[in-house]
């Protein structure tokens, strides 16, 4: 299982602390050049966060990544989303709380994007 890396483990608190500061929802949009960041604490231990763009008025996940944070903080990409490709991926599925991986290699794969995605998240939206 492959946890998100510290730089991206820094900006997710940063992220997680909006919105639990804002009853566990949030919409980050610092600047309209930008689509708007939607963050939500699904359950004590998951956080989705979400861009939303609109076709024919409904609302389009590009992406969605939904992350499970361990006791230790740290935070494991399981669920992937992009709508306007049609692709929806999942790497693993929480029972009773707790992270259970069904296939490593995705999981891996989706970690190694959401470190690229909180960069762009951290200079689009939290500078």
């Amino acid at each position: 299982m492959k946890a998100v890396n510290n730089k991206s483990k820094i900006i997710l608190d940063k992220l997680w602390e909006m919105a639990y500061k804002n009853k566990n929802h949030f919409k980050l949009n610092n600047d309209e050049t930008f689509i708007p960041l939607t963050i939500e604490i699904i359950v004590r231990n998951e956080i989705s966060l979400c861009h939303y763009g609109k076709l024919n008025g409904d609302a389009m996940r590009d992406p969605e990544m939904v992350f499970w944070k361990n006791d230790n903080g740290d935070y494991f990409p399981y669920y992937f989303r992009n709508d306007w490709v049609g692709f929806e991926q999942f790497s693993g599925e929480i029972i009773d709380y707790e992270l259970i991986i069904t296939n490593k290699e995705r999981q891996k794969e989706q970690a190694e994007f959401a470190d690229i995605w909180m960069l762009n998240i951290e200079y689009q939206q939290l500078t």
